[in-house]
């Protein structure tokens, strides 16, 4: 095993435990302590920052994304035009809605480039509209709003939303349900305690270059729209 492999199977490894020592990495790899040690401080340049855990149960821990660039703000964002394919469903219908959802993605994908006037096919957006006993969810590709929307496929719809701000987080874990409501979860303490209040509107979920269904941590952000208390 080369030794850019090695140093690819380290990363995934201390993202999926979070906390660790190098004598167990070194164990499990099959090294001396010594040699671990140099692959951790060389995960640095995967992107990967680590800080110790002083005393007798500690180690080391991934730096908490939260303390660096992936943290919870207010973001303005302009109006905006999206074109895809949208359901309602109620609150109990999980399995159902955990199956529609992706084959709804497939048929957007396979059909966008087909569309005119599409900023970037392969970022995808999905809108959500929470009410009391139900939800509208929409999956859509964002269109450029200074061209005339046309021929838009049969069973699509386009939506537009108007300019506003929004707290942004960005979504690190697993595609887990309650994964995500935990992110979003923590999007609204940040509003209770930061002077916003959150609007009776669509949220966003952007899903950009950095996201990797098949990854243990997808990557993509969630936008919860707000207004100044």
């Amino acid at each position: 095993m080369s030794k850019t492999q090695r140093l690819l199977e380290l990363m995934e490894l201390v993202k999926q435990k979070r906390i660790f020592t190098v004598k167990e990495l070194a164990d499990e790899f099959q090294v001396s302590y010594r040699t671990m040690w140099r692959y951790l401080q060389e995960l640095s340049t995967y992107g990967i920052a680590l800080y110790s855990e002083p005393g007798s149960h500690g180690g080391y821990r991934i730096l908490d994304s939260n303390q660096g660039i992936h943290k919870i703000e207010a973001v303005y964002k302009t109006r905006s035009t999206y074109i895809g394919y949208s359901f309602d469903a109620p609150y109990i219908a999980k399995a159902e809605t955990e199956i529609l959802a992706p084959r709804l993605w497939l048929k957007l994908l396979s059909q966008v480039k087909e569309l005119r006037g599409i900023q970037h096919p392969l970022k995808k957006t999905a809108l959500s509209y929470f009410r009391n006993e139900n939800f509208t969810y929409f999956i859509a590709v964002e269109a450029d709003i200074n061209k005339t929307i046309k021929d838009i496929p049969q069973e699509m719809t386009a939506i537009s939303i108007p300019e506003m701000y929004y707290v942004r987080k960005t979504h690190l874990s697993n595609l887990d349900l309650n994964q995500v409501i935990d992110t979003y979860e923590d999007i609204y303490r940040w509003i209770s305690k930061n002077g916003w209040r959150q609007l009776d509107a669509f949220h966003l979920e952007y899903y950009g270059d950095q996201f990797k269904p098949y990854a243990q941590q997808p990557q993509f952000d969630v936008y919860v729209p707000v207004i100044k208390a």
